[in-house]
């Protein structure tokens, strides 16, 4: 969820500049995600090392301690509006003091 919202607002301002550049990478981009979804699967959920069988799950207080950082992500994968209006102002001000 991290990685959508800086990826849609890229794709989103580069489309009318370029149209056909931003549609080949999307598609590059849904390919990649296609090649690092398949190698997740395979490590994550192959066969099991049999010297790593009897490592216990997290304990209550590491899912604790875990929690805040998920919660966030989660948070700012749904509404990034939380972010990007504190950090807006500074941007467009850098963007206009810029000579291009």
């Amino acid at each position: 969820m991290n990685g959508f919202v800086g990826e849609f607002l890229i794709f989103r301002g580069a489309f009318p500049l370029v149209t056909w550049a931003t549609a080949l990478s999307a598609l590059g981009l849904l390919l990649t995600a296609v090649f690092i979804l398949t190698i997740l699967q395979r490590v994550f959920y192959g066969p099991l090392n049999q010297s790593w069988s009897k490592m216990p799950d997290l304990t209550l207080k590491e899912r604790l301690a875990l929690f805040p950082a998920i919660a966030l992500m989660f948070v700012l994968g749904v509404c990034p509006q939380l972010v990007l209006g504190v950090i807006n102002s500074t941007v467009v001000q850098m963007v206009k003091e810029r000579t291009f």
